[in-house]
């Protein structure tokens, strides 16, 4: 946590068999913004699909969670100064995760 009295987060994280695993804040509500990397069906955006695709061999406990928790992070210190400070890849709003 970036500082004491952070926010508590509810998060869930589903995929389809051979899938990329798509990763959505459940608690608090947070609406979707390409300024927090967040697409517009509300998954996070964790990574950049083109330059590291997500395979099946792939771990969730080695690379999603730890991206999620970085990702939180980022937020925190959003919510403190009003600027995303953690890495950036450009994408929409669309609605569909580009992580596919």
């Amino acid at each position: 946590m970036p500082s004491d009295g952070c926010t508590t987060y509810r998060i869930a994280i589903s995929y389809d068999q051979n899938g990329a695993p798509h990763v959505k804040i459940r608690e608090p509500q947070i609406a979707p913004s390409s300024i927090i990397h967040m697409y517009g069906n509300g998954d996070l955006c964790l990574y950049k699909p083109a330059e590291t695709p997500w395979k099946s061999s792939d771990n969730v406990h080695e690379k999603i969670i730890p991206w999620t928790a970085e990702w939180l992070v980022f937020y925190e210190l959003y919510l403190m100064c009003g600027k995303w400070l953690g890495p950036e890849a450009p994408h929409d709003l669309s609605g569909k995760a580009q992580q596919d």
